[in-house]
C-alpha cells in the first residue's frame, strides 16, 4: 500500500475503487469488490492491506472463504497457500495470484486500481511456464500458453524455450520433441483459436517426455583452429556411427558444427551416417534426425549445437536390417535393396 505522489500515481479514475477507510477495512478484514474484469479480494493483514484476484488460480474457488494468517492467504479447497504481498503461490501446482495496486489517500481512503498485474511483471509467464515443464504441471504449461500468447508472444519463442529445455533435461532426442515439431509445423495453416491447443500439447508432450529422466551432459567440440574438412569429419562420423562410440560420434558432430558448417552440410553428414545402415531402428533415427532438423526450421539454426547432440545416442545404438533375423532370412531383403540401389543411378540417368 503507498500514498499518491502526484502525477505518477495518477490513472484513469475509472479504474481506482474506492473500498473505505482504513479503519472500515481493519474492521471488516476481508471485503470484495469489483474489479476491471473479476472480483478482488481486499484484505487487511497486520497494519497492510492488499488487493488480490478473489478466484483461486488453481480451480478458481473463492479465495474470501479462505483464511489469513502471518501474511499468508490459504485457499480452503485444495489447501493452495499464497503470499498476499505479491500473490506468489507457496505451492506450485497452485499458480500465482494477480494483485491490484492499493493507494492510501489523503483522506486516509483506501483505493484498489481495478485492473490486475503480476508482481514480477512480464517476466512472469515465462518463469511459470519453465517452473510448468520443470515439475510437468499441465496447468500450469496451460496458462503460461495463453498468458504469453495474449502478450503477443511469438510462437516460435515459445516452441524455442521447451525445445532447449528437452534438449537439456532428457538424455537424448525422445518422442516428446517430435511432437511438439509436428505439432508446430502445423500451426500456419491452424485457425487462432486453435494455435493454443497446439502449442499446449506440445509443450506438455516435452514436459512428459523429460519428467525423470537423467540430464544430458554437454560435450565439446574438438578444440582445434579454423575449420575443419568437412569430408573429413564426415568419415570420422560415420566411423564413429558404425563402431557406435558415442562420445566421438557427438565430438565429431559439434566440431562440424563450430566449423560453421551450413544447415545442408550438416543434412549431409547425419544422413550420410544413418543410411549406412538399413531402415536404421525401423524408421525411426532417419525420422529423429529429420524432426531435429524441421525443429531448428523453426527456432533457428543458431540453436544446432543443443538440437543436433541429441540424435547421437540413437544414431550410434540403432539397429540396421541387417542385423536382424526378419530381413535376413527367408529372403535376403538386405541384398535385393542393395542391389536396388546399385541401379538407382542408371535408372535415374535414363529417366532423364
Amino acid at each position: 500500500m503507498s500514498k499518491p505522489a502526484g502525477k505518477k500515481a495518477a490513472l484513469v479514475p475509472t479504474q481506482w475503487i474506492r473500498v473505505g477507510t482504513l479503519e472500515e477495512i481493519k474492521a471488516r478484514g476481508i471485503t470484495i469488490v469489483h474489479g476491471d474484469s473479476c472480483p478482488l479480494i481486499v484484505v487487511y493483514d497486520s497494519g497492510n492491506v492488499y488487493a488480490l484476484d478473489n478466484r483461486c488460480p488453481h480451480l478458481g474457488f473463492p479465495l474470501h472463504r479462505g483464511s489469513v494468517e502471518d501474511g499468508i492467504l490459504t485457499c480452503h479447497w485444495h489447501h493452495a497457500r499464497f503470499d498476499l504481498a505479491s500473490g506468489g503461490t507457496f505451492d506450485l501446482w497452485a499458480d500465482d495470484v494477480p494483485t491490484a495496486a492499493v493507494e492510501l489517500r489523503e483522506d486516509q481512503a483506501v483505493w484498489v486500481c481495478g485492473r490486475m498485474r503480476y508482481a514480477d511483471g512480464c517476466s512472469h509467464w515465462r518463469n511459470r511456464l519453465r517452473e510448468g515443464l520443470q515439475h510437468d504441471i499441465g496447468l500450469v504449461i496451460a496458462k503460461a500458453v495463453l498468458g504469453l500468447s495474449s502478450e503477443g508472444t511469438d510462437y516460435r519463442s515459445l516452441v524455442r524455450d521447451a525445445a532447449i529445455f528437452g534438449t537439456r533435461h532428457r538424455d537424448g532426442w525422445g518422442v516428446g520433441l517430435t511432437i511438439l515439431t509436428a505439432l508446430s509445423n502445423l500451426i500456419p495453416a491452424l485457425p487462432e483459436e486453435e494455435i493454443y491447443l497446439s502449442l499446449f500439447h506440445g509443450l506438455r508432450s516435452v514436459a512428459r517426455d523429460c519428467d525423470d529422466q537423467p540430464p544430458r551432459r554437454d560435450r565439446q567440440p574438438l578444440a582445434t583452429p579454423g575449420s575443419r574438412d568437412l569430408a573429413l569429419l564426415g568419415r570420422w562420423l560415420r566411423h564413429w556411427t558404425g563402431v557406435r562410440h558415442r562420445d566421438g560420434a557427438e565430438r565429431t558432430m559439434l566440431t562440424a558444427i563450430a566449423s560453421d558448417a551450413a544447415s545442408a552440410e550438416l543434412a549431409v553428414l547425419l544422413l550420410t551416417a544413418v543410411t549406412d545402415r538399413t531402415f536404421a531402428d525401423g524408421g525411426h533415427a532417419l525420422d529423429f534426425i529429420n524432426k531435429a532438423f524441421e525443429c531448428l526450421d523453426i527456432i533457428g539454426w543458431q540453436e544446432a549445437a543443443a538440437v543436433l547432440p541429441t540424435i547421437v545416442p540413437q544414431l550410434v545404438s540403432a539397429r540396421g536390417g541387417e542385423e536382424l533375423n526378419a530381413w535376413r532370412h527367408p529372403v535376403d531383403l538386405v541384398g535385393l535393396c542393395e542391389a536396388a540401389a546399385a541401379e538407382l543411378p542408371d535408372a535415374l540417368s535414363s529417366g532423364s
